[in-house]
């Protein structure tokens, strides 16, 4: 898959995906007659990195990730830890979201009441 098909479906700019190849969280990347192609491969690595940094991983510990997978079957309980970590703190950012979202709806329905007492025109 060429890198503008990989940007497409995961919704990202081709610059980043440079990015990340360059800065070793993928690839390399296979090329034919120097274009980019995608295996599938590296369309699973690049979902795991985008997934992980949506839930606030730093690229720094996502490339540390990365660098103790490609180690093997020996650095699968830090990897475990890892993950566990970074689960409890996306949780807990999601309960503070859900906080402030709670909040804010109850904010909308004081303000539609005082809008509806106080018509305009």
């Amino acid at each position: 898959m060429r890198i503008e098909e990989v940007s497409k479906k995961f919704s990202i700019s081709s610059p980043t995906i440079r990015y990340y190849e360059q800065e070793g969280l993928l690839g390399p990347i296979k090329r034919i007659n120097g274009v980019r192609d995608f295996s599938s491969h590296d369309l699973e690595r690049l979902d795991f990195i985008l997934c992980t940094k949506k839930c606030g991983m730093p690229l720094k510990q996502i490339h540390h990730f990365i660098d103790i997978y490609e180690q093997g079957d020996e650095t699968i309980p830090e990897r475990l830890a890892i993950l566990r970590e970074q689960l409890v703190k996306t949780k807990s950012a999601l309960d503070e979201l859900t906080q402030s979202m709670d909040y804010l709806q109850n904010k909308i329905k004081t303000v539609e009441k005082l809008a509806a007492s106080h018509p305009t025109n």
